[in-house]
């Protein structure tokens, strides 16, 4: 790492704004429950979108009905926690206007995405299956993008771009060493020891930032504060693909769509990418 840079700070902005953008964050939860609770079942079935009968403007209506209340309180629990912290990050990145413009995207436009990503690679994968996708979760995966690409934003801006590209790299080998120990009935000694050394390889690139910029002891508690920040964003993105990727995505007669999960990550961040560049000065 070099020299952290003189960061913005979340009050920067007035009180009053950041709570109407929280407010914002809060009324699509809102939506989410009203929709559950007021509207009938026999409505709800007709939002979803049903592989059988391809309806395209189910593609977005299916994100916001829920298939009981379980489903639905995972979903906005995710949501809300994914979505706040973000939002916090893009703050403190000095990039407020891109999260305001990137989360009416992922209402509107990140839905389409992912149900049709998902429609296509079941039907390529397993032709004649006909599920029925509902639920926001592709939407909550796709905040997990939008985080990371946020977290390489503000490391890039206090650090380096070389900083930000090694911490990524750490974190997408983490999170897919997390989907091997899930998914992989024996981790063989050639994967395993492929992410051991693309790991030590990020860590290495970090350490070697610090070691050649020369941090000065009036930056080393504030380095240190920020890996602390670091890890905690990197458990938020832990959990989330834990609760995600189920190792048995078919269980109890349902079925976690965990290609719909990763469509909305990857997605996500894309999408995030995407806005970043509208709205850069």
């Amino acid at each position: 790492m070099s020299d952290p840079s003189p960061r913005s700070d979340v009050f920067d902005y007035p009180r009053s704004a950041v709570a109407a953008d929280l407010a914002g964050v809060a009324a699509v939860a809102v939506v989410l429950v009203v929709i559950h609770v007021l509207l009938p079942d026999a409505v709800h079935d007709r939002l979803a979108f049903d592989h059988s009968a391809f309806a395209p403007a189910t593609l977005l209506t299916a994100a916001y009905v829920h298939a009981g209340y379980d489903h639905l309180l995972n979903n906005v629990g995710g949501y809300l926690s994914l979505a706040v912290v973000t939002y916090l990050v893009c703050l403190t990145a000095d990039r407020r206007a891109w999260f305001r413009r990137t989360l009416p995207v992922f209402l509107v436009v990140l839905p389409v995405a992912v149900n049709l990503t998902s429609y296509v690679i079941l039907e390529s994968r397993y032709p004649g299956s006909t599920p029925i996708s509902r639920g926001f979760s592709g939407v909550v995966a796709g905040f997990g993008g939008f985080l990371l690409a946020a977290l390489a934003v503000q490391l890039r801006a206090n650090y380096s771009r070389a900083t930000a590209f090694f911490v990524c790299q750490f974190a997408i080998l983490l999170l897919l060493a997390e989907l091997l120990w899930i998914y992989a009935d024996r981790v063989s000694p050639v994967e395993g020891g492929a992410v051991v050394v693309g790991l030590a390889f990020a860590v290495s690139g970090i350490v070697s930032r610090g070691h050649r910029a020369g941090l000065s002891d009036d930056h080393f508690q504030q380095v240190g504060l920020d890996l602390v920040y670091v890890g905690l964003v990197l458990s938020l993105l832990v959990w989330l693909v834990y609760g995600l990727f189920p190792a048995q995505p078919l269980a109890g007669g349902t079925f976690t769509n965990i290609f719909a999960h990763g469509a909305g990550f990857v997605e996500g961040g894309l999408l995030a990418g995407l806005t970043l560049v509208a709205v850069r000065p």
